[in-house]
């Protein structure tokens, strides 16, 4: 009877639920102003952004997290979402965006979004206390064509977490930031 306990306690323990977050797929405002500031120029570029495969901006990952509290969670990420949405945005700081710009086309190689939870027993709701991101992609703009690889690693020092999903969000803020710069480099000059 002993072995039924323990073994029903260690499956509830070790089984997977789902946990949804509230993401946010905007960038944050410090992250707005990094973008603007890192071109001046009265005459915008106008660009179409093309997203290759076309789903990536809908893309929704499923799984748990990097570490091992909630290691068997299920949790609902939008990694294409966040990426593609913060991409748009903060290339928007320096070009025009419509349907009748030039294309730039942005192929996705790879894109991985991962994170760590607070740990301890007591924590009601889930944070997020370690964001990770890796984008590698390639790009296409006016026969130009270059890649790059894009990463960012945010930890949150205080225990317990101050945002349930800041610390991710913070990381893809960065890696749109990083993306935005490098296209601007190759477009504008």
């Amino acid at each position: 009877m002993k072995k039924i306990i323990i073994t029903l306690i260690g499956v509830t323990f070790l089984s997977g639920c789902t946990v949804n977050l509230p993401f946010n797929n905007r960038l944050g405002f410090d992250s707005v102003k990094e973008a603007q500031s890192m071109v001046k120029q009265e005459n915008k570029p106008n660009i179409n952004i093309k997203w290759d495969p076309n789903t990536f901006p809908k893309r929704i990952d499923i799984q748990g997290a990097d570490g091992f509290v909630g290691g068997g969670t299920r949790t609902r990420v939008p990694t294409g979402v966040a990426l593609s949405a913060r991409i748009e945005e903060a290339i928007s700081t320096f070009a025009v965006i419509s349907n009748n710009g030039k294309p730039l086309t942005i192929t996705v190689v790879e894109a991985k979004s991962g994170f760590e939870y607070s740990a301890g027993m007591f924590n009601i709701t889930p944070a997020i206390d370690v964001g990770t991101v890796y984008l590698k992609a390639q790009f296409e703009f006016n026969g130009v064509q270059w890649s790059g690889e894009f990463r960012s690693q945010k930890k949150d020092p205080t225990i317990g977490g101050t945002s349930q999903t800041g610390i991710l969000e913070s990381a893809w803020d960065d890696v749109a930031v990083q993306v935005a710069k490098n296209v601007a480099n190759k477009i504008l000059h």
